[in-house]
């Protein structure tokens, strides 16, 4: 059967309509990506102001012991978080204890305060213990990471008067090294996580 020209094989609204919707679903899709992407970058970006006025204040303060800030994207943090390392050496700890010393003491106290001042900026400080690097068969040691949280979080808290609602504790022992080589002395620390994630401004 021979086909009439006045019946066309596809009505041309028909094929600008199924077009139109193709183009709307590519673009939404193109955009639901980029967001996708980008979201941990944004929230990122988002608390860069109140991350900077924490730094800087660091910075300003005449500490005993300033502690080291790493750059975002060193450690699998969520967005909004900054994170400094207070290396565990003889002078923080008695020997291979939880206990602070004097000297130790001091330090935390004193960085504790900046924070404290700072206060507006964050939402909640974890502390994290870590120990160095585990050798083979040997266990964990759990407990002297806890313990060395433990400690950093009292001295915040009794002495840096940072309120205990806004301080988490987490012992991580050996499980991450500092900068990925094991046995580094640098492994004996503490890190301390100020998280801003509750700030929209």
């Amino acid at each position: 059967m021979i086909r009439s020209r006045l019946q066309p094989d596809t009505n041309p609204y028909i094929a600008f309509s199924d077009l139109t919707l193709n183009l709307v679903f590519v673009l939404i899709f193109f955009v639901g990506g980029i967001l996708a992407v980008g979201q941990a970058g944004w929230e990122q970006v988002r608390y860069r102001k109140a991350q900077d006025v924490v730094a800087q204040a660091v910075r300003d303060a005449r500490l005993p012991a300033r502690p080291l800030l790493l750059l975002p994207g060193q450690r699998n943090d969520p967005p909004g978080a900054q994170r400094w390392v207070v290396f565990a050496t003889q002078t923080m700890f008695v020997g291979d204890t939880a206990a602070l010393t004097p000297t130790g003491q001091a330090a935390l106290v004193a960085f504790a305060r900046v924070l404290r001042e700072q206060d507006q900026h964050w939402k909640r400080i974890r502390i994290e213990g870590h120990t160095q690097t585990s050798r083979p068969n040997t266990p964990e040691r759990w407990g002297l990471s806890a313990g060395r949280a433990s400690a950093v979080a009292e001295a915040f808290y009794l002495s840096g008067g940072i309120t205990p609602n806004r301080l988490a504790v987490a012992a991580r022992g050996g499980q991450t090294s500092y900068d990925g080589q094991k046995f580094d002395p640098r492994n004996e620390r503490v890190e301390i996580v100020v998280e801003y994630a509750q700030k929209t401004d």
